[in-house]
């Protein structure tokens, strides 16, 4: 189930949706990164594609002889005669020119000509996600709040890292609150670094610097409405403890234990995600034996997130600032 979210940033809103995993999970990078949103597309005659195919859906259902015409045939026929394909045809024609406009352009990360800056930007007004994501991050690196406005937009479009890039933006512009909510989203959503970020005893520390708890409950609350494997339910647990509800705090724990992360679709096999689910469960069983042994809580989080070394936002600048050393090398 897919709803919407909204964060406020410096008197300014955006929408994330949260509830679904992404779909290029599981495929080749290549294809993920030639993504387009058809809605977005600008068609030759100056309207996007999605309130084209809309108009023509309104136009269909007046018609008021449908006899041997579809929703799908009315679309093409209208199609062919405004432009001079059938739908399907015009959308692979006009993607295929999009990617190959901004493709070569994406990687690897480098100073881009006034010209190579609008390709981009006329990529990902027609819907390029990777695109979007490249503006969003490059905005980010140079403190700009705009990078909020990219990056959302990528996220509800289905790019796997954006939101985690705003997490950390927020965390670095000390909007701590929004920065935890990004991170259980994108976490929820399927991104494996925003995942084992979750346990990181950094993300504590941040969570301990807001002031109005309630403020924290009333996301973890909604979260967990749209999701039964939310890391919103470890961060609860962690919540009740801190404020001395140990029973309460551990059933959530062990209630996180049961369904620490989405399934895979049945019948498949994979050794990372099973070493991964394998490395929350011993996290999660050694801090609650810490717990019950008398150590104090955050000294037990600190201890068993070092062990796990879990990853945490400046592991991922360092990461990030190697693939591009190492990019440029190899170009």
């Amino acid at each position: 189930m897919t709803q919407v979210t909204t964060i406020s940033h410096n008197n300014k809103s955006y929408d994330l949706n949260i509830g679904l995993p992404f779909k290029h999970l599981d495929s080749d990078p290549l294809k993920a990164l030639q993504e387009i949103f058809i809605d977005d597309i600008l068609l030759p005659n100056g309207k996007k594609a999605g309130e084209y195919k809309l108009e023509k859906k309104v136009e269909y259902k007046a018609l008021f002889d449908k006899s041997n015409l579809s929703n799908k045939k009315y679309l093409n026929t209208c199609s062919i005669v405004d432009f001079g394909y059938e739908w399907d045809k015009l959308i692979d024609l006009i993607k295929k020119n999009i990617n190959e406009a901004c493709i070569h352009l994406l990687h690897p990360r480098r100073k881009r000509s006034e010209i190579e800056q609008y390709q981009i930007l006329g990529a990902a007004s027609n819907g390029h996600v990777a695109a979007m994501f490249y503006i969003g991050t490059a905005l980010s690196d140079g403190q700009d709040d705009n990078c909020l406005l990219w990056l959302s937009m990528a996220h509800n479009r289905g790019h796997l890292g954006a939101c985690y890039e705003m997490s950390r933006y927020f965390a670095r512009n000390k909007n701590f609150l929004d920065s935890l909510r990004c991170l259980i989203i994108s976490a929820d959503s399927g991104f494996d670094i925003a995942y084992i970020t979750l346990f990181d005893i950094s993300i504590i520390t941040n969570m301990l610097k807001i002031q109005d708890l309630s403020s924290i409950e009333t996301i973890l609350d909604e979260l967990l409405q749209v999701s039964n494997y939310s890391g919103a339910r470890y961060f609860k647990g962690i919540l009740s403890l801190l404020q001395e509800k140990r029973i309460e705090g551990k059933a959530l724990l062990k209630s996180f234990m049961q369904t620490p992360k989405r399934q895979l679709r049945q019948n498949e096999v994979d050794d990372f995600y099973d070493n991964q689910i394998q490395m929350i469960s011993n996290f999660i069983e050694n801090l609650i034996q810490d717990i019950d042994t008398g150590i104090p809580l955050l000294n037990a989080i600190n201890d068993r997130s070092n062990e796990a070394n879990f990853a945490n936002f400046e592991s991922y600048d360092e990461l990030v600032k190697e693939v591009d050393k190492q990019l440029r090398f190899s170009c």
